[in-house]
């Protein structure tokens, strides 16, 4: 009888050994993907015709190929046009990877390891066979010269097993997290030939090997780049593929200034415009004899993320909380929404807004726990009633001018001076937007009045891009875009150990230990349920801090197309990819 029972209790754990270590096309941060299949969405016209070229636009410019490094600016398309990852996000769940040039996917329960299977016929556009070579080049390169989040996410692997020229293993160190599967599947494959013998740290303008649909057919530099379809792609029949890639050409044409590029929209210069100017959609956009728009709208069910006005607390004058809640305190939302946004936007008070994941009026027992084991401002604040509504002007103005004089500041012949040093207070915010001119006017206006002198610099993308790599600002106007499934990329955008990375996204310089062990405990856990309470809990954190001046979001995706064009009549989760489009 013992024999049996050992012997049953062998198989049993056999058996669950052989299914939690089986291989999967697909994963999910948490729970299941919607479809076990090689499609990341269904979300594509799959009969789409192919057509010939289909022509977009970018403002702003490029000077390099590699958006894997910190130096340069790369255009759009390299990643997913011309570089393949090993697995592909899917834009229609909160975070779900399916196949990519792994046809599968094996990781245990406690995800201290995953293992990848590639496609027997994967291959480069040069006809190289894809091996698991490539794949370790590929971690290695990232891990030594990547960007800040790279390299940290990819120190985490202690090890790697090259199985077969096809199945790699990756073994996390104790300092890992759940997500790591993930993050490991979505790293980008290089050709390891190659790049052997270049500096990957370098920008260049030569045109590389490509492992994805698409290859480099011509250059302009900072004008226009255009991919060209490689036919012999290995994955070109593939279900994933159908209806996602019906062009033969890709081109993006580059404008320095929005309007202009809106104007060449209009005139038929480019196919397809993805607005992000509420005012502009409604008033700019309108049909002449040759064209004929077609506009359309779609609802946001995904979260807001947040545009703000970043305060840089690595100057001086910013590291004080109750100068930031002062600075926040007297903007003013309800006129500029109504002056410059026509009503149209609404005010945005967390990075999660829009979602399950946005903070609730009353702290939660998790939260209460978890703070108020931290005694200082934030964290205290973090615990009090949020109300998400317009200051009243009058009586944000009075409590601003106390919290400023609570830090050292009071007006002196019309100035706002330190009443130590006599310093005044002045600060400057730089932005790469034109259309953020009249907001910030108006915002200067009304700081004029307690004396605060406001400057605005509106500077180029690539000038811009070089300030905020090495934090060269005093405040910013930039927007972090938020998934349903926050993680790791929460430690780049607030973690203490990325404030003093040069290239990361910790621009406003946060080092809180409070954030830094929700931010722990959001990226380690394997429930749904408590995702959401540790990022309601973050959230109430960011708002407390007033690291940043929220601005406005909106609820609509807006997009225009010339009417030879169709879209899908669904579009994902996380908005439009214009390359799933098709000419009727």
């Amino acid at each position: 009888m013992l024999k049996f029972i050992l012997t049953f209790n062998f198989i049993l754990m056999f058996n669950y050994s052989c299914l939690a270590e089986s291989f999967n096309k697909t994963i999910a941060m948490h729970g299941k993907t919607t479809r076990n299949e090689d499609a990341r969405d269904t979300k594509v016209n799959i009969n789409a015709p192919i057509n010939n070229i289909l022509k977009l636009a970018k403002v702003g410019t490029y000077n390099s190929l590699n958006p894997y490094i910190i130096k340069g600016i790369a255009p759009p398309g390299i990643k997913g046009l011309l570089i393949e990852s090993l697995m592909t996000w899917s834009p229609d769940e909160p975070f779900s990877l399916y196949p990519g040039i792994a046809e599968a996917i094996k990781t245990p329960k406690d995800r201290k390891w995953v293992e990848f299977k590639i496609y027997d016929n994967a291959k480069f556009s040069d006809g190289k066979s894809i091996t698991s070579e490539d794949i370790i080049f590929s971690w290695k390169t990232l891990r030594d010269s990547g960007r800040p989040h790279t390299r940290s996410y990819y120190s985490m692997v202690k090890e790697y097993e090259k199985i077969n020229d096809k199945r790699i293993k990756f073994y996390f160190s104790e300092n890992s997290n759940f997500e790591m599967p993930l993050i490991i599947g979505l790293m980008p494959v290089f050709h390891s030939k190659y790049w052997s013998d270049k500096n990957f740290t370098k920008t260049t303008l030569d045109p590389f090997i490509s492992s994805g649909p698409y290859k480099i057919d011509r250059i302009e530099t900072g004008r226009s780049i255009t991919y060209i379809k490689n036919e012999n792609w290995w994955k070109k029949n593939n279900k994933d593929s159908a209806g996602r890639y019906n062009f033969k050409k890709i081109r993006y044409d580059f404008y320095r200034d929005q309007n202009v590029a809106l104007e060449a929209f209009l005139s038929g210069e480019y196919d397809i415009n993805i607005e992000n100017d509420a005012v502009r959609w409604k008033n700019s956009y309108h049909n002449n004899k040759e064209t004929k728009i077609i506009k359309k709208t779609f609802t946001k069910f995904s979260p807001s993320g947040i545009e703000a006005i970043i305060l840089n607390t690595r100057k001086p004058i910013f590291k004080e909380l109750n100068v930031r809640k002062a600075i926040s305190l007297l903007f003013p939302y309800k006129f500029i929404n109504k002056i410059v946004n026509h009503g149209l936007l609404k005010q945005t008070f967390g990075p999660w807004d829009n979602s399950e994941l946005s903070a609730r009026s009353n702290p939660s027992e998790t939260a209460k726990k978890i703070l108020s084991k931290y005694k200082d401002n934030v964290s205290e604040d973090a615990l009090r009633l949020i109300e998400n509504s317009y200051h009243n002007d009058r009586e944000s103005m009075k409590k601003a001018l106390q919290l400023l004089k609570k830090s050292g500041w009071e007006i002196k012949n019309q100035k706002m001076q330190n009443i130590h040093s006599g310093e005044p207070f002045s600060f400057e915010v730089i932005t790469n937007s034109n259309k953020m001119e009249k907001l910030l006017l108006i915002w200067k206006d009304k700081l004029k009045k307690v004396g605060i002198n406001l400057s605005i610099k509106i500077i180029d993308s690539s000038q811009f891009q070089n300030r905020i790599q090495t934090f060269d600002f005093d405040s910013i106007i930039f927007k972090y875009y938020m998934s349903l499934s926050p993680g790791n990329e929460q430690a780049i955008y607030w973690g203490s150990w990325a404030a003093d990375q040069y290239g990361s996204r910790n621009y406003a310089g946060i080092k809180h230990e409070a954030v830094d062990e929700i931010i722990e405990a959001l990226t380690n856990t394997k429930n749904r349920k408590i995702l959401v309470e540790y990022t309601r809990i973050l959230d109430r954190l960011l708002r407390s801090g007033n690291w940043m001046v929220p601005l406005f979001h909106d609820p609509l995706h807006r997009i225009a197309y010339h009417e030879n064009i169709d879209i899908p009549e669904e579009i994902p989760l996380y908005g439009f990819n214009p390359w799933t489009a098709w000419k009727k």
